[in-house]
């Protein structure tokens, strides 16, 4: 048996997401068949790890509203592959630990040298420690990784949210 235990070939497409901000993904649609082969009704927002034309992704079927679900294609894979809107690309993914978080090494570092933050880090719910790591992750220069640390750190202490927080400074 495969390490991946579900496949299929499907188009990469266009998405947009939001109302007031719309922001548009590349994506690929989840064939129908799969909806009552993994648990969506337990899980809405289903991590999965897995690989989009032999490249390692890690991420979530996302719900539309009619029903649909999308898995976002990161702009590394149509990097890596060339592929882009429009071409057929094989997806292969098995369920994953739905509590997983991928944790940068910085944000690792500064909550093992404070007990606090890492105590309130730990009562953290996964998605809540996602939102810390992405903000993290995202950062393109090493001062902004760091000043998204301290960022993290404060609000993480203070049991608020980034968007909070950034509210405050205003």
């Amino acid at each position: 048996m495969s390490y991946f235990t579900h496949d299929f070939v499907a188009e990469i497409a266009l998405h947009a997401v939001g109302k007031s901000r719309v922001i548009t993904y590349k994506v690929l649609f989840m064939p129908p068949r799969f909806e009552t082969e993994v648990p969506f009704k337990t899980y809405p927002r289903l991590r999965v790890e897995g690989e989009i034309a032999d490249v390692p992704v890690r991420g979530a079927w996302m719900p539309v509203g009619d029903g649909r679900r999308y898995f976002i294609v990161s702009p590394d894979i149509t990097a890596n592959t060339g592929l882009d809107v429009g071409d057929e690309v094989e997806m292969r993914f098995r369920i994953d630990d739905q509590d997983y978080v991928d944790v940068p090494s910085a944000l690792t570092a500064a909550l093992k040298s404070d007990d606090a933050a890492s105590a309130q880090w730990d009562k953290l719910t996964a998605g809540r420690k996602r939102m810390f790591t992405n903000h993290v992750f995202s950062a393109k220069t090493s001062s902004t990784e760091q000043r998204r640390v301290d960022e993290a750190m404060v609000a993480i202490k203070d049991e608020i949210t980034l968007r909070d927080m950034q509210k405050r400074k205003r």
